[in-house]
């Protein structure tokens, strides 16, 4: 059987700013699951945990809080913020708005980039780990996204997979079932291939879409 490694167990890196590289190993933790939603963080803990002081820590969670990932919980520090049928209905159709957004600013399709896509589909296709799959899918989409070659979209598109995270995590370990999805995939880079950027935004746009009625109909019926 394999061991899953947490994250929380690899070092630090020090090739950039401590608050900075806090703030992306505390997001790793949430966006890997290992804080599910309505888990408290609290800055002694994550500060014992990551071998770090507390000051980068409380910068880290004042800013997750801003981000709308955390929540203050009053002598509890910090909660991952609960699953909301409501912010996922309002979430899911900006993602996919942005995203299309990307593909129809695009100039061109990258031969290398259409060849990292295929890799990556092939891989997620075949691959049953919830967190896993999860990685497979937003590194799919980050390749997407980096066509229009636009960084603060790129950006703005990255926080929000962020913040959707604990509901793209849960909703994989309890529906399993993925074809769908991986058909879709399918779609966006058959056009792609054949240069059709228009058609591939219009698919990424009803992916997401499709997507987030799914997990609205799974909050409300769970």
């Amino acid at each position: 059987m394999t061991t899953r490694t947490s994250s929380a167990d690899q070092p630090i890196p020090r090739g950039q700013p401590l608050r900075e590289a806090v703030y992306e190993r505390i997001v790793t933790l949430i966006c890997s699951g290992e804080y599910a939603p309505g888990a408290a963080l609290t800055e002694a803990g994550l500060s014992s945990t990551l071998q770090v002081s507390r000051t980068p820590v409380r910068e880290a969670l004042l800013r997750l809080e801003a981000d709308g990932i955390l929540q203050s919980a009053l002598a509890r520090g910090f909660t991952v913020r609960p699953l909301d049928v409501t912010e996922a209905g309002e979430l899911y159709p900006i993602l996919s708005s942005l995203e299309a957004l990307a593909l129809r600013s695009a100039t061109g399709v990258d031969e290398a980039v259409l060849d990292q896509l295929r890799r990556t589909m092939a891989e997620l296709a075949a691959c049953v780990d919830a967190v896993r799959r999860w990685q497979l899918d937003s590194q799919w989409h980050d390749l997407l996204v980096s066509l229009g070659g636009n960084s603060k979209l790129s950006a703005m598109v990255k926080r929000l997979r962020m913040n959707l995270s604990r509901y793209e995590l849960t909703y994989m370990r309890e529906v399993t079932s993925r074809h769908e999805a991986d058909t879709q995939h399918a779609g966006i880079l058959e056009a792609l291939g054949r240069g059709d950027r228009r058609k591939a935004a219009e698919l990424v746009e009803a992916h997401w879409q499709q997507g987030g009625r799914a997990v609205v109909r799974w909050l409300t019926h769970s």
